[in-house]
This record gives C-alpha cells, sequence and structure tokens, in this order.
C-alpha cells in the first residue's frame, strides 16, 4: 500500500476508527526513533501524516511504521532528511506504476499536466509538496500559484514548504525555460509572483526583528532575485533583519552605509549569471575593500571566494535555509 499522502495531519478519528493504529509511544518503542525526532520530522519535513484522536494525540498505522523504518534506511545510507521525502516519492511512483503503462520506446512522449516531454529536459519526480505547487504554475494562474502556496504552508509549516519543495520547483521551472518558450512563460509568472509574495512576506517579517540591519546586496533582475528574496526572508523569520540592495554600489558607498547602519557585516547574494554581468568589477572592487566580514550566497559564491580579497569573507550553504541558520547563529549575540 502506498503511503497516503493526502491525509491531513488534524484528522480526528472516533474510538472505533482507532483500531489498527498506534500512540507515539508504541512507534517510538518499535523502531528507536526518539518522539523529538518524529515529530521533527513531521513538522519541518512533512514525511509523515499521523491521525489524530479527538484530544490532539498522534496515531500511526502500521504503513506509517513502515514509512518511518524505511526513512531511518535511507538516513543510514547517507541520504540528507531534506532529500528523503524526494527519494520515498520516487518509490511511490515505481511502485504505483502499472506494467501495462511503462513507456515503450517507439511511442512518441506525450505530455500532461504535471510532466514535461519537452526536448531536452529530462524527467522529473517531484515530491508532493512540490507537485502540488508546479501543477499551478502550469495553468500560468497567479491566483491559483497564491491559493496553493498557502494552503501548504498552513498544512505543512514554513520550513517545510521553502526547505525542499519550493527550490524543487524552482530549478524544475528553471530547466524548462532553457528548452522551450512555455518554459520560459511558466518562470517568469513563477518568479514574479515568488518575488511579489516573499517582498510582502518581508516587510512584514522584519518589522518584528531588532537593529541593527545587515545589508544584503541581491544582485541579477528578474527570476535570479528569488534565491535572495528567500535567503532574506529565512533570515528575517529568525530574528535576523537585513536591508536589500538590488544593486552594486561602490565600496565608499557601501562603507557609508555600514557605518550608518553599525553593521557587523555584509551579504552579497548573486547567481552563476554574475559572473559575466557588468556588476562583476563593482562586487569584486567590494570584496578588495577592507570593511566586515563578507557573507558570499548563492551559485556564484564559491567562485566570487577566488577573488583578491582584503576583507574576511566566508561562503555559505547553498540552500537559503541553511544559509540562513548559520548567519542567524554567528550574527545574533
Amino acid at each position: 500500500m502506498l503511503y497516503n499522502l493526502t491525509m491531513a495531519s488534524a484528522t480526528q478519528l472516533s474510538t472505533h476508527d482507532q483500531e489498527g493504529l498506534y500512540p507515539i509511544r508504541h512507534v517510538c518503542a518499535e523502531t528507536g526513533i526518539n518522539d523529538v525526532t518524529l515529530r521533527a520530522w513531521e513538522r519541518r519535513y512533512g514525511l509523515i501524516r499521523p491521525m489524530r484522536t479527538p484530544k490532539g494525540h498522534r496515531l500511526y498505522s502500521a504503513d506509517d511504521i513502515a514509512r518511518i523504518r524505511r526513512i531511518l534506511e535511507l538516513l543510514g545510507q547517507g541520504i540528507p532528511v531534506s532529500q528523503v521525502h524526494r527519494v520515498l516519492a520516487s518509490e511511490n511512483a515505481v511502485t504505483a506504476l502499472p506494467s501495462s503503462s511503462q513507456p515503450d520506446s517507439t511511442t512518441p512522449a506525450r505530455r500532461n499536466r504535471a510532466g514535461s516531454s519537452e526536448p531536452g529536459v529530462a524527467p522529473h519526480t517531484l515530491d508532493p509538496l512540490a507537485e502540488a505547487l508546479y501543477a499551478s504554475v502550469v495553468d500560468l494562474d497567479a491566483g491559483q500559484l497564491e491559493r496553493t502556496y498557502a494552503r501548504l504552508v498552513m498544512r505543512h509549516g514554513w520550513d517545510g514548504v521553502h526547505e525542499s519543495a519550493f527550490l524543487e520547483v524552482y530549478r524544475r521551472l528553471r530547466g524548462e525555460s532553457r528548452h522551450t518558450p512555455e518554459g520560459e512563460v511558466r518562470l517568469a509568472v513563477f518568479a514574479a509572483w515568488a518575488t511579489a509574495a516573499f517582498s510582502d512576506q518581508l516587510r512584514a517579517a522584519i518589522r518584528a526583528c531588532e537593529e541593527p540591519a545587515i545589508p544584503c546586496l541581491v544582485l541579477g533582475g528578474g527570476h535570479q532575485q528569488v534565491g535572495g528574496m528567500l535567503l532574506q526572508l529565512a533570515c528575517a523569520r529568525r530574528g535576523l533583519k537585513t536591508l536589500p540592495l538590488f544593486d552594486a554600489t561602490s565600496p565608499e558607498a557601501l562603507d557609508t552605509l555600514v557605518q550608518r547602519l553599525s553593521a557587523p557585516a555584509v551579504i552579497i547574494h548573486g547567481s552563476s549569471q554574475l559572473m559575466r554581468s557588468p556588476e562583476l568589477p563593482r562586487v569584486e572592487a567590494i570584496l578588495d575593500h577592507p570593511g566586515p566580514r563578507c557573507y558570499l550566497a548563492g551559485s556564484a559564491a564559491l567562485e566570487l571566494s577566488q577573488a583578491e580579497h582584503r576583507r574576511e569573507i566566508e561562503v555559505l550553504p547553498g540552500a537559503p535555509l541553511e544559509a540562513a541558520e548559520r548567519l542567524s547563529r554567528q550574527l545574533l549575540l
């Protein structure tokens, strides 16, 4: 039986319906996992969706327990917990595929809403959260995309959506945009929606943060700003205030801003396209100018770190939420 990913974690069961389900203490004893980790898998990663009693206590089925054991196996193989959902979804997709539906090599590829058969685009298996978000993008309906996003965040939590599913959809759309006009349009719609949504959330989150603000240069227009906006929003949700800047200033201008803000560091987020951008000389000048520590983020970070620099440089993890976690640990005293 496939794991029921549509099962709501808040589903309440009558006493009669609770037969064949097990409380969390039983599951922990049987699998060896502790209850704190099991709850984190549910809240943060959406890996488990237990039923609930009328009083809110978690109840797990035999399928849930089998899934937990499989998760432990995958973790033991060295797969990061943030990637386990994708592996499980891939396994479920293979299990669910009837033998009669296996594609014939002589049959032309066909497209559907959630899939992609465009030339040069490798097939993808998204986790269920990403699949729901991607399906809304395919319709090119920003309103539906917003509603789907809101439902996913409400059900799985902000970190649960953005740690994996959001980035997976973004990566897939970037890949499709290189091959077809329709892929370009999908990426443009998604990036416009994400930038507007993150801007609104960022304004609200920053108001709850304390000074000082950390200047954050987000370089690159259009969809290239999405990763930088997500990084800043994740920082703000952890209490770290940033000041978004979308143009590379001169080193002297950045110095003035740093002094006004009493900022202990600066952040530069850039995509790989920054390395071929007219803004690159200014970024290199900033790095080669004495000043506070500079955190480098985005796909250009590692290459930028090889440039001449007279200030302390630190390359952040590629995942925006991991990068925000490191920044908050180091800068929030």
